[in-house]
């Protein structure tokens, strides 16, 4: 996207050579739908968005998000660092660290949000959230055979996905990769989050998690309180 932008900005100024031309109409026919993403809070990207931009907010059970986001910093933000430490820096989100804190980038992002999609229904059904987003943005019908698998996306098969890294060797690339996407499901806290830390968790975050529409035990109720 940053390409895409740079060579736009000099198409404007007359300064784009043939083949930047060329490597623009590319950019431009695979970045068809503008998409920023961001685990930020609103005021940190809105002001990059179009006025009249349409927010779809992804939510998650904040235990798994959290259980992510404690591993992501282990494994590749500060490869070696605590796991538990990690884990409950990420709970308490001292001076807005981790985002916001999950409580509070949820409740910033559903509060604007045109659509919430929960993590887990995505995971579950894609093409009955993609049918939801299409009542707000015309999306041609989806392509069953081109959705990407936590696998594909692993293995840098897809857009999005694992990226190549020239400078790593198959082996290395394919280790950074499993542990950038690093299960792709949902309810692992259970596992990866002590018992005293998910009560933590609750006392902190369960007013939120409740009107998300997610239990204490797990799982969605399928009702997202306003």
């Amino acid at each position: 996207m940053r390409e895409l932008k740079r060579l736009e900005r000099k198409k404007k100024i007359r300064a784009l050579s043939i083949k930047g031309k060329k490597k623009l109409a590319k950019l431009e026919e695979k970045f068809g739908y503008r998409v920023i993403k961001s685990h930020e809070v609103p005021k940190k990207i809105l002001p990059a968005c179009h006025p009249e931009a349409i927010t779809i907010y992804i939510v998650r059970d904040g235990r798994d998000a959290l259980v992510s986001m404690a591993h992501h910093r282990k494994d590749i933000v500060k490869p070696g660092s605590d796991y538990l430490k990690n884990l409950k820096e990420a709970l308490w989100a001292p001076m807005g660290s981790y985002f916001g804190g999950w409580g509070s980038n949820v409740e910033q992002w559903a509060k604007i949000a045109d659509i919430v999609i929960h993590f887990e229904d995505l995971v579950n059904d894609p093409v009955k959230e993609i049918k939801r987003i299409q009542e707000l943005i015309d999306l041609p019908e989806p392509r069953i055979d081109k959705i990407p698998t936590f696998e594909s996306q692993r293995a840098g098969k897809s857009l999005y996905g694992g990226r190549i890294r020239p400078k790593l060797s198959r082996e290395e690339q394919d280790a950074f990769n499993a542990k950038f996407y690093r299960s792709g499901k949902h309810g692992g806290w259970k596992n990866d989050m002590p018992e005293d830390i998910q009560e933590k968790f609750w006392d902190k975050y369960g007013e939120v998690m409740l009107k998300m529409g997610y239990s204490k035990e797990g799982g969605l109720t399928n009702e997202v309180n306003e």
